[in-house]
C-alpha cells in the first residue's frame, strides 16, 4: 500500500462531550483525496463516551484509532507519530473545526516550498459566546492565551509563531527519535508545563530546520465562554510561567538562589505580588489585570524552576523525557 501523502494526528481526553463530533465532521468534509492522508485519533485514558464516537467515524474516515491509557497529551501524541506513514505530519487537536481546504493547502504550500520543514497554519477563535464588550479581547495576547493565529501573513515565521493545534512537520525530519517532551504538555488535574508543541519545533528549529506560515490553511479553534473570565486567563499564566524554564533554560537568571530560586527571580516575583496587592482592591483595568497576572506567571516560573532546573546548572541539566 503506497504511503498517505498526510498523516494528522491528535488526541482526545473526554472528548465527546465537548467539540470532537465537530471536529470529526470537519474531516469527512476534506476536499483532499481519503487516499491521500490518514487520520490518527488517540483516545487518552477517556472516561466518557470518546472511544465509541470515535470507532463510529472510523467507518467513515481514513482513521485509526489508539488507546493510550497513560494520562498526559504529550505522551498520547508520541504513541500518534508512532503509526504515523506520511510524508507530512499534521499536528491538531480535538476541538478545531477546519475548512474544507485546510489538507488541500498544507500540502500545497510544502510542495511550493521545499526548502522549508515546518509549517503553521491560520488559527481563528471559534467563540461558544462571543465576548461582546468584554475588555480581555484588547488586553490580552490571542496567541498564548487561545492559541490562535491570525493575524500573520503567509512566509517564512519565527517558529515561536507556530501553535499547537494547527502545526506541520516534515516526517523525515522527526525520524523515529524526534519527539514531544512528555514532561512538557497538558495533564488531567493540577498544574502542567504549557508548550508542548512550542519546544518541538524550537527543538527543530535549533538544527537548522526552517519554519513558514501557511496563512491560507485554517482552522478554527474552540473558545469556550468559561475560559473568557480574567480568572481564567490570570491562571493560565501560571500554566505559563511553569513551562518557561523547560523551553528556555538559557534565560533562567543564573547566580545566587534562595531556597532554589535565582535571587534575580524573587526580586521581580516580589514586585508583582506588590503591585497586584496593591491594585486588586480597584476597579478593572488593564493594569490590575497585568499585575495579577504576572503574579500568577511568577509563581508559575518559580515552580518551573524547581521542577525542570533545580541544580540551576541550565538545559544541560534538564531532563530529557522523550519517548522512543
Amino acid at each position: 500500500m503506497t504511503d498517505p501523502k498526510i498523516s494528522v494526528v491528535f488526541s482526545s481526553f473526554n472528548g465527546a462531550g465537548r467539540r470532537l463530533q465537530q471536529m470529526l465532521d470537519s474531516m469527512l468534509t476534506q476536499n483532499f483525496p481519503f487516499e491521500q492522508w490518514e487520520l490518527i485519533a488517540v483516545n487518552n485514558n477517556s472516561s466518557d463516551g470518546t472511544q465509541e464516537l470515535l470507532e463510529r467515524y472510523a467507518k467513515k474516515l481514513p482513521m485509526t484509532v489508539i488507546r493510550h491509557p497513560r494520562p498526559g497529551k504529550s505522551g498520547a501524541m508520541n504513541a500518534a507519530l508512532a503509526k504515523a506513514r506520511g510524508a507530512l505530519v499534521v499536528f491538531t487537536d480535538d476541538d478545531v473545526e477546519a475548512d474544507v481546504n485546510w489538507l488541500n493547502t498544507l500540502a500545497a504550500c510544502a510542495e511550493a516550498n521545499p526548502d522549508f520543514g515546518v509549517f503553521g497554519g491560520g488559527i481563528l477563535p471559534n467563540w461558544e459566546h462571543y465576548p461582546e464588550g468584554n475588555p480581555l479581547l484588547d488586553w490580552i495576547p490571542m496567541g498564548s492565551t487561545f492559541a490562535i493565529a491570525d493575524e500573520e501573513p503567509s512566509g517564512p515565521c519565527d517558529p515561536t509563531k507556530i501553535w499547537g493545534p494547527n502545526t506541520t512537520v516534515r516526517r523525515e525530519l522527526l525520524g523515529s527519535n524526534v519527539r514531544f517532551r512528555e514532561d512538557i504538555g497538558p495533564l488531567p488535574g493540577g498544574l502542567f508545563a504549557m508548550g508542548e508543541d512550542t519546544e518541538i519545533v524550537s527543538r527543530l528549529s535549533r538544527t537548522g530546520v526552517k519554519t513558514y506560515r501557511c496563512a491560507e490553511a485554517i482552522v478554527h479553534h474552540w473558545i469556550p465562554a468559561a475560559s473568557v473570565t480574567e480568572a481564567w486567563v490570570q491562571k493560565r499564566g501560571e500554566r505559563l510561567g511553569y513551562g518557561m524554564p523547560a523551553l528556555f533554560a538559557e534565560d533562567v537568571p543564573r547566580g545566587i538562589r534562595i531556597a532554589g530560586i535565582p535571587l534575580r527571580t524573587w526580586v521581580e516575583s516580589a514586585d508583582w505580588t506588590v503591585r497586584a496587592a496593591f491594585l486588586y482592591l480597584l476597579p478593572r483595568s488593564k493594569k490590575r489585570f497585568w499585575a495579577i497576572w504576572k503574579y500568577y506567571y511568577m509563581r508559575g516560573y518559580r515552580a518551573g524552576i524547581r521542577r525542570y532546573m533545580p541544580t540551576g546548572h541550565g538545559s544541560q541539566q534538564m531532563t530529557q523525557e522523550i519517548a522512543h
